[in-house]
């Protein structure tokens, strides 16, 4: 994987324009979700308190609007080229039948809110949009949820980064945070899936 603090340092004065492209990249396409989404952003916002001269207020707007044009694109592409490609395509892990029956089963089971969690999940980030758009979900409800999601998303934990950034203790422990950070970031979804589980174990006692 790339090492997000890297990319930063070679965008230079750029790098909010760099992580804005990179997140559009990552939500966009499959293809880009080997990209450090997460911990991009929460170093970008470590970076903006410390040594990037950008103000937070026009970074936080430009990486949310960068994660929601992303997903709008996937949603788009399942909307106009997903069903003739999920159904002509050789059988793989993500392009078939049985994704798309699965994933409509997540979506119907969690509702939108599966639109937001899949947000801090690496691949579901890219893939939930595009299998919303193949099932035909009304535009505006997606792009309702959507919204919530980047801003949750990128938002949220960029401005957590800047907010930690000049704390010492982050930045002598950088690695450790960006790692306990991802975790963290990431149990939203299975947090739902447990919670998920217990109510419904709940209702077949009753």
């Amino acid at each position: 994987m790339l090492d997000p603090q890297s990319l930063i340092e070679s965008f230079g004065a750029l790098a909010v324009l760099g992580v804005a492209l990179i997140l559009f990249i990552e939500t966009a396409t499959i293809l880009g979700s080997f990209l450090p989404g997460d911990s991009l952003i929460f170093i970008l916002g470590i970076a903006l308190s410390s040594t990037l001269n950008f103000p937070i207020w026009l970074a936080v707007p430009i990486v949310i609007a960068s994660a929601i044009a992303g997903s709008q694109v996937g949603y788009w592409v399942g909307t106009k080229v997903g069903p003739a490609l999920f159904k002509n395509r050789k059988k793989t892990f993500f392009f078939n039948e049985d994704t798309i029956t699965r994933s409509h089963a997540i979506i119907e089971r969690y509702g939108p809110r599966a639109i937001v969690l899949a947000r801090f999940i690496p691949v579901l980030r890219a893939l939930v949009p595009m299998l919303v758009g193949i099932m035909g979900m009304d535009s505006k409800k997606y792009l309702r949820y959507n919204i919530i999601g980047a801003v949750l998303w990128g938002g949220c934990l960029l401005v957590l980064g800047w907010s930690l950034g000049n704390l010492q203790i982050v930045k002598d422990n950088l690695e450790l945070w960006v790692i306990g950070f991802v975790v963290v970031s990431s149990l939203p979804f299975p947090i739902e899936i447990l919670r998920d589980y217990l109510k419904r174990r709940k209702a077949k006692k009753l």
